[in-house]
């Protein structure tokens, strides 16, 4: 991986993890997914998987949220998102299509964290999923439109940095 490389991944992660920090007010409207979604779709898988990891780590160092319950579950949410654009998801390059698959990417990341709580915390999964469910709709939703109405002009200026 040469210089320009990998300042562009510290630099696209920096961008993930401000615009996150900088929606933290409203809950779980973000743009992440949008970005992981097109981090994929443009970049290779484990430069993504970098990107990632970078993010969490700043994520939780901000937060102050380093623990066994949050931060690995976290990245496992999150790193579903280029193991399925490589994989399953390879062919799919229409915003509509990327739309929807943003949706199951939200509620896959939700569910990290409900396993999490079932696992380590003994929460029960129903008790869990009926107190989160208004937060993973309103990810879906906000993970739906951001794709649809930026994944084109974002993948054009992307492809010109490329």
């Amino acid at each position: 991986m040469n210089t320009k490389r990998l300042v562009l991944l510290a630099f696209l992660s920096i961008i993930l993890t401000v615009q996150e920090e900088l929606l933290t007010f409203l809950p779980n409207i973000q743009l992440t997914v949008f970005l992981l979604v097109l981090y994929s779709k443009k970049l290779k898988c484990h430069e993504t998987l970098l990107i990632i990891t970078l993010h969490v780590l700043l994520d939780n160092l901000f937060l102050g949220s380093f623990n066994l319950y949050y931060t690995p579950f976290m990245w496992i949410g999150w790193a579903l998102i280029p193991l399925c654009s490589h994989t399953i998801f390879k062919k799919i390059d229409d915003s509509l299509k990327l739309a929807f698959t943003g949706v199951l990417y939200s509620f896959l990341y939700s569910w990290t964290f409900m396993i999490a709580s079932a696992l380590i915390l003994n929460v029960s999964i129903l008790s869990y999923f009926l107190a989160d469910i208004v937060f993973e709709l309103l990810l879906a939703i906000s993970s739906f439109l951001s794709i649809l109405w930026l994944y084109e002009p974002c993948s054009k200026v992307f492809d010109r940095f490329l």
